[in-house]
């Protein structure tokens, strides 16, 4: 499940910044919650980028 949501959020922020839309920044848990229609819980979502963050992917 943890790889399944990390491959997700990995997809959603690659999307967002090649739009143009977004920058890394920008992209906060309630954002990426409201814009999956809270098909992913609050709390795996925060843990999610958190763990992102740590291996690097959102250095901006």
């Amino acid at each position: 499940m943890k790889e399944d949501v990390l491959s997700r959020l990995r997809e959603f922020i690659e999307n967002e910044v090649r739009s143009g839309s977004m920058d890394l920044g920008c992209i906060t848990p309630l954002y990426v919650y409201r814009m999956c229609g809270g098909a992913i819980p609050m709390e795996d979502i925060e843990n999610g980028l958190m763990e992102l963050r740590y291996q690097g992917f959102m250095v901006g």
